[in-house]
């Protein structure tokens, strides 16, 4: 049977080889205590030696409460105790949130102007879940990486390449060709083009640094013509 009591917080004894590391969120869990109460005891031994509420004992004592309830653990045995410590704060990480039931909790309290951070959730969080999609861009490319050139490359200089027609202002199909640029170069170059008709031209140094070539888009087909000879 378990045994309530209510103790002098000085009554109490932290257990100094805690694994946990809580200084950081003593604010925030004084916050949830000035909210709620104290409404999770501490376990204790009877000589006082804190087996779990190491958290809740610091913000307590922040707060400067005279005294905390505590639930005796006398029963267990010396090594239940040890595993007791940290199965009492690793089991709450074994379920998992339902978001979108999360959601319309935290839907409900905002409408009660509740503040959300006495939920437990940081900012952070509380923005991915309200937003219902993972925001986090955790193994994401960035937009500005350029992939090593491969070994074997799929196009090389003078290669053309023919497009698939797309009907924005002409039906005609548009072929791409590499042009190279000498090693230095800074201004493109119109090596290469003699005999194209060119309507459209546009380059780019987005692998000048891997590849050294540029990119032309080639089409004779189009209005305006630009003839290279």
């Amino acid at each position: 049977m378990l045994t309530f009591e209510q103790w002098p917080i000085d009554r109490l004894i932290e257990y100094a080889r805690n694994p946990r590391k809580n200084d950081h969120a003593v604010d925030q869990m004084a916050a949830a205590i000035q909210e709620f109460g104290f409404r999770i005891p501490c376990v204790a031994q009877s000589d006082g030696r804190l087996v779990d509420g190491h958290l809740r004992l610091k913000a307590a004592r922040k707060l400067g409460l005279a005294t905390v309830p505590v639930i005796l653990a006398d029963d267990l045995t010396p090594t239940q105790i040890k595993a007791f410590r940290l199965l009492a704060n690793r089991s709450a990480t074994w379920a998992e949130w339902d978001d979108d039931l999360l959601r319309l909790e935290l839907d409900e309290l905002k409408l009660d102007d509740f503040d959300l951070a006495l939920t437990g959730f940081d900012a952070e969080q509380l923005l991915e879940i309200m937003a219902g999609e993972e925001t986090t861009t955790a193994g994401e490319t960035d937009d500005d990486a350029v992939p090593d050139l491969p070994e074997t490359p799929v196009s090389r200089t003078g290669d053309v390449w023919v497009c698939i027609p797309r009907k924005l202002d002409t039906d005609s199909t548009a072929n791409w060709t590499l042009i190279p640029r000498e090693s230095g170069q800074s201004e493109r170059s119109d090596a290469g083009l003699k005999g194209f008709t060119l309507r459209l031209v546009l380059w780019s140094s987005f692998w000048a640094e891997k590849a050294a070539v540029w990119r032309y888009c080639v089409t004779d087909s189009l209005a305006n013509k630009r003839r290279f000879s």
